[in-house]
């Protein structure tokens, strides 16, 4: 007999079988909405449908509001859940426990997966190297921002322009040296 999983919202909400989509099964708390998603269920399902994910179970994605700094009980096996970022704007998080190999979505937060095409990448977005990369956008924003505060939007939108155009340089490195001469050894633009 499998044992009854609890939710943490109240210790009498026992989760309930439901599907999030066709094929992908989930337990969910009929009080709060939340869902403990198996990672193995999930494999199976996205292993089964690659292409576009329809939505099962309709959440109002204006519901995603977790505490992002709150620490959850896995259902299964009361260890902490590590919370993880889904996006580089840290906006859309999920716990995860790696010891039970199960994610619990907030209300909302499935659908909001679903409406930004991340349902579909659990594994890629979870993974060591899917976090180092949201971490390195969240930094290039951050010093973006920082750079945009110090020297005002009209420069730096005018330096990312200059850098897409230089990258697209076929002698890049020829144009850089050209623009790091020193004004003398640049030809003469007196009219």
């Amino acid at each position: 007999m499998t044992p009854r999983l609890h939710c943490s919202c109240t210790l009498r909400s026992v989760l309930k079988n439901v599907a999030l989509d066709e094929g992908l099964p989930a337990l969910a708390c009929p009080d709060c909405g939340a869902v403990l998603l198996k990672m193995d269920d999930w494999r199976r399902w996205r292993s089964r449908s690659p292409a576009a994910v329809a939505l099962g179970v309709s959440v109002a994605a204006d519901a995603v509001s977790a505490d992002p700094g709150r620490a959850r009980a896995c259902p299964a096996c009361t260890r902490l859940m590590e919370r993880l970022p889904l996006d580089a704007a840290g906006a859309l998080r999920l716990d995860r426990c790696s010891t039970c190999q199960t994610v619990w979505l907030d209300p909302g937060e499935w659908q909001a997966l679903v409406e930004r095409g991340l349902a579909s990448q659990l594994d890629a977005q979870m993974s060591d190297g899917g976090q180092r990369r949201l971490q390195a956008e969240r930094l290039h924003a951050s010093r973006i921002q920082a750079l945009r505060q110090r020297h005002g939007d009209a420069c730096m939108d005018e330096v990312l322009r200059i850098r897409r155009w230089l990258a697209e340089q076929p002698r890049r490195d020829e144009v850089l040296a050209l623009l790091q001469a020193p004004e003398a050894a640049a030809p003469s633009q007196r009219n």
